[in-house]
């Protein structure tokens, strides 16, 4: 049975990572971090930091969460069902995601996550039995890890950031970055983003040389551990508890703009290393607040058109995924309108707030015709190695 409020949170996260994913479809990956080689108005600026405080680091937690939590729900049905073989369908899934994170990293654009989601599922399928008290203890180290590494940064003195890499070399790379991806065709752009070297992103690397496994380590560790606390979420029933307690749900909404204003320390705060782990800790707690704003949302107006649209888009999640990414790359790309790196910021946000707008009405119509998203649909087949004998196309 599929839990509503939980489909309704995933498609709110989907419009966090849309927004998030703004930034690098209009100024780049490293673009995104090196706005300074922009020319901002003060107003698509402000845009700029406003997405970047509320949306960026705050909900992709949230989809880790969710592809736990619907981890865990699957392998519990196939428990149900006495399935055979359920962890083998669970790694076959996995295989899935990562064949289609490449796809879509190779062929329409390199934000992809479905690649590092795919790698986390198989590193928690061996644990995905284990009882409800490892999650449990799981989900406290992570709270706890967080909350030692924020109190630490107080008293670590902050190292001078050394510039990056020659100013000339980063100046031609952007512009030729720009210029190609404003006015070149696909097969130009593709070509692009393979050859051509990132000054930023090289030098960034060499300064991580000694630490270099470590943080392959944390980027491969990281989702895992979102999807261990989504699944302790599934355990505990948390999705279908009472969302008007104070302590356990509604504190969680108070503390939202709290959040907000101590992420926006990366613009005030003179410590850039303080703010930047300020920025983590307080990222995962908005993250969870979103998902206790949501629950709290759906279980007062379930019925609402605006939450039913986010609920449709959650069950279709694959699917609306990697086309927000094609949306994306038209808008920006010079293959569609070629807006990549132009002063547009503001408008940006709104283009794509009534695109996701248009998703929700979207996916209520596909989901009157349909059972699963095609995607979703695909994943299945992989999963189980079968066509599902559950009918696609819904009878009339």
């Amino acid at each position: 049975m599929r839990i509503k409020s939980a489909d309704a949170i995933r498609g709110f996260s989907l419009f966090g990572i849309l927004m998030a994913n703004l930034l690098i479809f209009q100024f780049g990956l490293s673009g995104k971090e090196h706005i300074e080689y922009y020319q901002m108005s003060p107003v698509n600026y402000g845009f700029y930091q406003f997405v970047k405080v509320v949306f960026e680091g705050s909900f992709m937690p949230i989809f880790a969460i969710l592809f736990g939590f619907s981890m865990d729900k699957l392998f519990q049905s196939m428990k149900k069902k006495e399935m055979k073989w359920k962890r083998l369908k669970l790694l076959f899934r996995a295989i899935g995601l990562i064949i289609l994170g490449l796809l879509h990293s190779y062929f329409i654009w390199e934000g992809d996550i479905l690649l590092a989601y795919g790698v986390a599922m198989i590193i928690v399928i061996p644990f995905i039995s284990l009882p409800t008290w490892f999650y449990r203890i799981i989900s406290y180290l992570i709270i706890g890890t967080l909350l030692l590494l924020t109190t630490a940064s107080f008293f670590v003195p902050s190292e001078e950031s050394v510039a990056s890499g020659n100013e000339e070399e980063i100046k031609s790379y952007m512009t030729e970055m720009v210029d190609s991806y404003q006015n070149g065709t696909y097969s130009e752009i593709f070509d692009l983003r393979q050859d051509l070297e990132d000054p930023i992103m090289e030098e960034e690397f060499k300064e991580m040389d000694e630490i270099g496994p470590f943080v392959l380590l944390v980027a491969v560790f990281f989702p895992a551990l979102g999807f261990m606390f989504g699944i302790y979420l599934s355990r505990v029933n948390w999705f279908q508890k009472d969302a008007f307690k104070f302590w356990s749900n509604k504190i969680f909404i108070y503390l939202i703009p709290v959040c907000i204003i101590i992420k926006s320390s990366i613009y005030w705060l003179n410590d850039s290393d303080l703010a930047s782990n300020l920025n983590l800790t307080f990222g995962l707690l908005l993250a969870f607040s979103f998902m206790c704003l949501i629950k709290y949302l759906y279980q007062k107006y379930e019925n609402s058109l605006f939450l039913t649209g986010m609920k449709s888009i959650g069950k279709l999640s694959l699917s609306m995924y990697i086309l927000q990414s094609i949306f994306g790359t038209l808008v920006f790309y010079g293959y569609g309108l070629g807006l990549f790196g132009k002063d547009i910021f503001m408008v940006s946000v709104f283009v794509f707030i009534a695109f996701y707008i248009l998703q929700m009405y979207l996916a209520i119509w596909y989901l009157k015709h349909f059972s699963y998203g095609p995607l979703e649909y695909l994943l299945r087949i992989i999963t189980y190695l079968r066509i599902s004998k559950k009918k696609w196309v819904k009878s009339s």
